[in-house]
């Protein structure tokens, strides 16, 4: 048969199924407009509450700024000599390296000039900002506090940008200036791209008076204009400030467009997300059936190219199904990526919905992969994602569906299922396959997986709404120290609005002073005498009670207030321990995030300065989650040079913590107590004796922590380490009850003493 005729006949079979099909779907092309709805809602409460965050996470910078002005300086003449000093200038620009979407913060004293600023290069002459909208409305208006400027360009590079300002008042409320940050929009911009899953869909972020502050996608003319046309319903409902649904022709693309809007929860503004109304009554099952057919039509094409030896066109075809491929597939393992993921989800939930049949989306997470990348390079972190990526297809279905769909986040799609134990076995089948150690740079890791789930018809109206619940669980299983796992469920849920309300409840305690410092005492094994105390801090909540740090320190270094929580807890320390009858050292521990968004050298030498303590006293603490970059080892050094001393916390807990010992000298070591409270076993003996023997070698000292047992302080004593500290002790204990047990514990004659004791010299 010639091959014309072939392809005639192949074109012609491939023609009728798809017109088959074609009829089959003009019955179904309509989608639920009720489903469409909720996700554009879900869409819009999600992007809200994320742009909430960033906006309260520069307020918290700023409130962090002002909060460290003194209340002397709160004064017309005395401000302005306060924001132009170095050291201010020194916080504004560590302020500013706190958050990526920071560009600069400034100072504005009342008359509208700016007389601090992050800025690096000097100001040649007076800039006034008399002339903007945030000066004139925080100056005039004495009820307004915040305020949320219009969008602009910087002339030099072109970035586009809004202000954050906020009023600065002294103790009787008197207009003293402003505090502006200045703010990057791409950061929202990058958010919403996010979302948009179609060309249709359309992001804004707009002021509450409707101006235009961010929209995706890209549209010169919107940035700055009214969302809304005069007179119509949308310039209504944003008027009421509330969440709703509308629909309304826009003046963007003059398309009728339904719109999702809801109000920023604590900024004058709001996010609308919006698509147009025509592509929602079409239905999404046409689009991704009609990307069927075009695949089809490829295959014949292909085919037939092959058949007539036209290599050039069966090249092209070959080269367009590469390139489709390369879109939506992760090229380090092969798997789906998070655009095919997202299709294949909404396709799964819509199949769900038809037939009637469950499925589970689990969300799973490569536990502490950032500290493999950070300390033995992103070639070894690739290879052990490929070696998860390997591992979790060999334990899922045919009829199941995995994707890559993050740097170490992987999702499974688990279809059909018939309950909870087909779930539990699908995450036990997850947990084995990491019980064997990865290899990698020829080095062994004992990986270990976080993984969420969300069940499609519990937890989730939309697949917006389950990718939402399942992210959720994941959170919540990173979370919790003792399961790897968490199936989302109503307390999961209440436990995020607790989140929300424990972060409210910390800037109300740091304002409030509801927290305070305990100190346990530390022993010197060789004499047998108190060696110094370790700072703890407690947070005496006044309707709760004590909360643990394990609970509020997470979220206080997650919204940027352990910054200022660990200013006060390094002055009140250093204080403290200057009104001790005996000369002991104080340890504190630092945060990493302290390290990101402070000037700790800074902040150190000023504690040291108001309290009048001697560095020698000064022992800093720092885990390996604190990244020795060369701006956080320079200032280590410093630290150093000062007098005072580094310790290297929970020793042995971390990947690498020999390559971290060989990064800085360190004055120190604390054995964790995991290692003290195992010490009946071999492994756990061996392990102390080890560091206890590599510390003596590097000329430095130890402290083994969580001491419970006369047996444990034997045995430490007897294995060389130098000192101990735990319960059998002492348990932390308040300011009052500290100093009076130093009185009691410590020989009468070295009160007062105060001479410079090496940190080695009491081992």
């Amino acid at each position: 048969m010639p091959a014309y005729l072939i392809i005639a006949l192949s074109i012609s079979i491939a023609a009728a199924g798809i017109i088959g099909a074609a009829l089959l779907l003009v019955r179904g092309t309509n989608d639920d407009f009720a489903k469409a709805e909720g996700e554009l809602a879900n869409l819009a409460l999600s992007l809200q509450e994320r742009v909430d965050g960033v906006f309260q996470s520069i307020e918290n910078v700023l409130r962090d700024v002002v909060g460290r002005i003194p209340q002397n300086c709160l004064q017309p003449h005395e401000f302005d000599g306060f924001a132009a000093s170095q050291a201010t200038k020194a916080i504004l620009v560590g302020a500013t390296h706190c958050l990526s979407q920071i560009v600069r913060i400034d100072l504005v004293n009342a008359r509208g000039r700016i007389v601090g600023t992050s800025n690096p290069h000097p100001m040649a002459d007076a800039i006034y900002l008399t002339d903007t909208s945030y000066y004139r409305a925080l100056s005039i208006d004495a009820s307004l506090l915040l305020y949320l400027s219009e969008p602009r360009r910087i002339p030099a590079t072109g970035k586009k940008v809004l202000s954050l300002a906020r009023k600065i008042t002294d103790t009787d409320g008197n207009f003293i200036g402003i505090i502006v940050c200045t703010v990057d929009l791409a950061y929202f911009e990058k958010i919403f791209d996010e979302h948009l899953k179609t060309r249709l869909l359309a992001i804004t972020l707009y002021r509450r008076d409707g101006t235009i502050l961010a929209h995706r996608p890209k549209s010169e003319r919107a940035l700055g204009r009214r969302i809304w046309r005069p007179n119509t319903p949308l310039q209504r409902m944003i008027a009421k400030n509330s969440a709703t649904l509308i629909r309304d022709v826009s003046w963007i693309d003059l398309k009728e467009r339904l719109v999702a809007l809801h109000p920023l929860a604590n900024y004058p503004g709001g996010i609308a997300v919006s698509r147009p109304v025509a592509e929602l009554m079409a239905g999404q099952r046409f689009e991704a059936r009609l990307v069927r057919f075009f695949a089809y039509l490829m295959d014949i094409a292909v085919e037939a190219a092959s058949l007539l030896g036209l290599r050039h066109v069966r090249t092209g075809i070959l080269r367009a199904a590469s390139e489709s491929y390369l879109s939506r597939h992760d090229m380090l393992t092969r798997l789906p990526n998070r655009q095919l993921f997202l299709e294949e989800l909404a396709r799964t939930f819509l199949v769900s919905q038809r037939v009637g049949k469950d499925f589970a989306l689990h969300l799973i997470d490569i536990d502490r992969f950032k500290d493999i990348n950070d300390n033995h390079g992103h070639g070894v972190g690739d290879q052990i994602v490929q070696s998860v990526a390997r591992r979790l297809r060999d334990r899922i279905r045919k009829s199941d569906f995995i994707a890559r769909i993050g740097g170490d986040e992987f999702a499974i799609i688990q279809r059909p299922i018939r309950g909870r134990p087909q779930v539990l076995d699908l995450i036990a089948a997850v947990q084995a396959a990491m019980k064997v150690p990865v290899t990698a740079g020829n080095t062994e890791f004992d990986v270990g997986l976080a993984t969420g789930v969300a069940v499609a018809s519990t937890d989730g109206k939309t697949s917006t709404e389950l990718m939402k619940s399942a992210d959720i669980a994941l959170y919540a299983a990173k979370s919790d120290p003792d399961s790897s796992y968490r199936l989302y469920d109503a307390d999961i849920k209440d436990s995020r609005a607790e989140r929300r309300a424990l972060e409210g409840a910390l800037k109300t305690g740091l304002d409030n002073r509801e927290f305070e410092l305990f100190y346990q005492p530390i022993l010197d094994l060789a004499t047998n005498r108190m060696w110094g105390c370790e700072a703890l801090v407690r947070w005496k909540h006044p309707a709760k009670g004590m909360i643990s740090p394990l609970q509020f320190i997470p979220t206080a270094e997650e919204s940027g207030l352990i910054g200022p929580m660990g200013d006060w807890i390094l002055q009140d320390a250093c204080s403290t321990a200057m009104t001790w009858v005996h000369p002991l050292k104080v340890a504190i521990n630092l945060s990493p995030v302290q390290f990101k968004c402070r000037d700790v050298f800074a902040s150190v030498k000023k504690a040291l300065s108001v309290s009048g303590l001697p560095a020698h006293r000064l022992v800093l603490e720092i885990t390996e989650s604190v990244k020795l970059t060369e701006e956080a080892t320079s200032t280590l050094k410093r630290l150093k040079g000062l007098g005072v001393s580094i310790s290297l916390d929970d020793f042995g807990t971390g990947y690498a913590s020999m390559s971290y010992l060989r990064s800085f000298p360190f004055d120190k070591i604390k054995i964790d107590q995991s290692f003290v409270r195992g010490m009946d076993s071999p492994d756990s003996r061996a392990i102390i004796k080890a560091t206890i023997g590599l510390a003596n070698d590097l000329k430095m000292s130890t402290t083994a922590e969580g001491v419970e047992t006369e047996e444990q302080l034997n045995a430490l004593r007897m294995a060389g380490a130098s000192q101990a500290q735990g319960y059998l002790i002492a348990k932390p204990m308040p300011r009052e009850a500290i100093s009076a047990f130093i009185e009691q514990t410590q020989p009468a004659h070295e009160a007062g003493r105060d001479e410079p004791v090496p940190e080695r010299a009491v081992a």
